[in-house]
């Protein structure tokens, strides 16, 4: 009966059904005909793995940052970086990426990142001379950032499987996130160099200074977010409830660019995002019930202690499988259906589960720039309407500083854990 339900998700997902549907479908199954629960466990079972108050945190997440986005504060970012590295061969490039990255501090989700940043950064970069391939690979890959720079969705969820403080998790991903941006920056100010790009003239200081204080509010939203967090003012769940009133503040009294449409799609937008991320969790929770039943995740992990894997292999072939996985599955999916099983091994192991958050959250992003699936490869094809091989071809580049960055991160693990056994955690 196990196999026969692993086999129904298998089709199910071959077939082309949606990941939570095919889920929740052989999780039916299993449950009634491989554990002999009734079915009437099945509602209860979804909601109580959604009746997390650590999960709140991601739909106000998301709807700080969609306001921000949606309605003006975040406009400012791209003026102000714009203006101290404008003038220089390829500061477009640089600015679009360290753009992006302020951007995920802000918003903490990669295509709200994508679809914000390209209506800044693609117009004056066309009249500068950039292909619309380049400006697709570039924003489809700095995009991801929104994983790693905190707040990051995909630390809040990872944080309620694997029982860790989100806060913590949060802080790991600080020094990997600057680190990965800038190389990103760096590489896009290296290829634009090979072009026949054209330079804008340099902004005096009394303009930089005005570009710089005309943002200030939007850079101070992840300032509060960090700062209440490791402050101990709140926990991150209030921190993303704080973000959302202050997204507001700043839109009305000081940006003044609010208005009922672009806050209707703010709102739209975050709920939409938040249905698809909890019916996924709950039907991925759900699906975790027949696999701790077989026992599943403890025999890995006594598969893995009669092996004898070190905990540097563990890491080796788990960063592996995610990233195979990547190439077919999107982020969630990933994360739901494997953490339950890997997470008892990682322990088993000794692997601190701070540090194999980051490799997760980096071996994601990869993901979503990793043909045949890469979510964000479709979505940057879209939105700059440039064939989705042009997009291949452009990011692989950036690809490739992503993969170094996971192979630094996997071989120099204080890079990820400095700051947080600075916090004594």
């Amino acid at each position: 009966m196990f196999g026969i339900g692993i086999g129904i998700l298998i089709g199910l997902v071959v077939a082309g059904l949606p990941i939570w549907l095919a889920l929740t479908v052989s999780a039916i199954f299993l449950t009634y005909f491989f554990m002999g629960m009734p079915v009437v466990s099945v509602p209860m079972t979804m909601f109580g793995g959604i009746d997390s108050f650590v999960l709140l945190a991601v739909p106000f997440f998301l709807l700080a940052g969609n306001v921000m986005a949606y309605c003006g504060p975040a406009r400012y970012v791209y003026d102000a970086v714009d203006s101290y590295v404008g003038h220089i061969k390829g500061g477009m490039a640089f600015t679009t990426v360290v753009t992006c990255m302020a951007y995920a501090a802000i918003t903490g989700s990669t295509t709200a990142t994508l679809a914000g940043v390209s209506t800044l950064a693609t117009p004056p970069m066309l009249r500068a001379g950039y292909s619309r391939e380049f400006i697709a690979g570039l924003l489809a890959v700095s995009s991801t950032l929104g994983q790693m720079i905190p707040p990051s969705i995909l630390m809040v969820l990872y944080g309620a499987l694997a029982q860790q403080n989100a806060g913590v998790l949060f802080m790991a991903g600080i020094v990997p996130g600057i680190l990965i941006g800038l190389s990103l920056g760096v590489t896009g100010i290296m290829l634009s160099r090979r072009r026949q790009q054209e330079t804008q003239a340099r902004q005096g200081w009394d303009k930089r200074s005005a570009a710089s204080l005309k943002a200030c509010p939007a850079f101070l939203m992840p300032v509060i977010v960090l700062g209440g967090i490791y402050g101990g003012i709140f926990t991150p769940t209030e921190a993303a409830a704080v973000a959302c009133i202050y997204g507001l503040v700043i839109a009305l009294l000081i940006y003044r660019e609010i208005t009922w449409h672009n806050f209707y799609q703010a709102v739209r937008s975050a709920v939409s995002n938040s249905s698809m991320i909890f019916l996924l969790v709950a039907a991925a929770l759900l699906f975790a019930s027949p696999l701790a039943f077989a026992r599943l995740p403890q025999e890995v992990a006594a598969w893995t202690v009669d092996t004898g894997l070190t905990p540097l292999q563990l890491i080796l072939v788990v960063a592996l499988l995610w990233l195979i996985m990547g190439m077919f599955l999107d982020t969630l999916p990933i994360m739901y259906l494997t953490l339950p099983v890997v997470l008892p091994a990682l322990q088993a192991a000794d692997v601190n589960l701070i540090y194999m958050n980051v490799i997760l959250v980096l071996t994601m992003q990869i993901a979503q720039v990793t043909p045949p699936f890469g979510l964000s490869l479709y979505v940057a094809s879209g939105i700059m309407k440039v064939p989705i091989f042009g997009v291949v071809r452009a990011s692989l580049p950036f690809v490739a500083v992503l993969l170094a960055g996971l192979v630094v991160l996997i071989l120099f693990p204080q890079v990820s854990l400095f700051l947080p056994q600075l916090m004594g955690r």
